[in-house]
């Protein structure tokens, strides 16, 4: 894969129709999600299916993409799903992270249903985003980083850099630092105050903070905006916003939809 796809990468990106009735019903299919990243100024994106888990169709919209945009997939893990085990071993090739949602799963990561594809993750070289919200004794960023501490091996992000509030974001900060967690990063999706993206990087430095944002729920531009309102240096927004992504794939580098 042409390194220059990473050069403003999204790492967290939806395709599909959402069924939570918080969304609406809110979708969008690939060719309209490619085109406001495109327009955004993206090259690449980490695709995942919404929270209807349609991994099969959304990995074979992804084969079936002609465009100059470089797309990676990451399926919904639902250790409720019979036939996700097998999905994951007929496309290995074309897995670059799994995707964790243990507030709509309702699971704990710690819960022995998702251990088998923790440990799939770990074979596989694969990293794992979860998400991490206010709900702590589901999705708390605690749980998280107890689990990336039992498995160093594999990369964690944390999205919504741990939990979506300035209070969050600042424990799960000072927690990656202090347990000093080298497989924890914080993705930026929904984060929209600069200077808790600020106090993050103070903490863990920008080479642990990955960006997302979370479309298509959310724009890209607003939360690029937030990364540009912070006047990082050339390197460090070029961390952000394409290498520190570039070096936790880097196992699934060469492998496509």
């Amino acid at each position: 894969m042409p390194i220059d796809t990473f050069t403003c990468f999204d790492a967290h990106v939806h395709v599909g129709r959402w069924q939570s009735p918080d969304f609406g019903g809110h979708g969008s299919d690939l060719a309209s999600v490619a085109g406001v990243l495109s327009a955004a100024g993206f090259t690449g994106a980490l695709v995942m299916p919404t929270d209807s888990g349609d991994n099969a169709g959304t990995l074979s919209s992804l084969q079936a993409f002609k465009g100059p945009l470089s797309f990676r997939f990451a399926p919904w893990i639902n250790p409720r799903d019979a036939s996700l085990p097998a999905f994951l071993e007929a496309n290995a090739g074309h897995i670059a992270a799994l995707k964790f949602h243990p507030s709509f799963c309702r699971l704990p990561l710690t819960a022995p249903e998702w251990r088998p594809f923790l440990q799939h993750a770990a074979d596989r070289g694969l990293p794992c985003v979860v998400h991490c919200g206010r709900w702590q004794e589901v999705a708390g960023w605690s749980i998280t980083l107890g689990v990336a501490a039992s498995l160093p091996s594999v990369p964690f992000v944390l999205s919504h850099m741990g939990g979506d509030s300035p209070a969050l974001v600042a424990g799960a900060a000072t927690a990656i630092r202090e347990r000093r967690l080298d497989n924890a990063h914080l993705g930026t999706e929904s984060i929209r105050e600069p200077w808790v993206v600020g106090r993050a990087i103070d903490a863990i430095g920008c080479d642990r903070v990955v960006f997302g944002s979370d479309h298509n729920l959310n724009h890209p531009r607003s939360f690029l905006a937030v990364i540009d309102a912070l006047g990082l240096s050339g390197a460090e927004r070029a961390a952000i916003l394409g290498g520190n992504a570039r070096r936790i794939l880097a196992p699934r580098a060469g492998q496509t939809a």
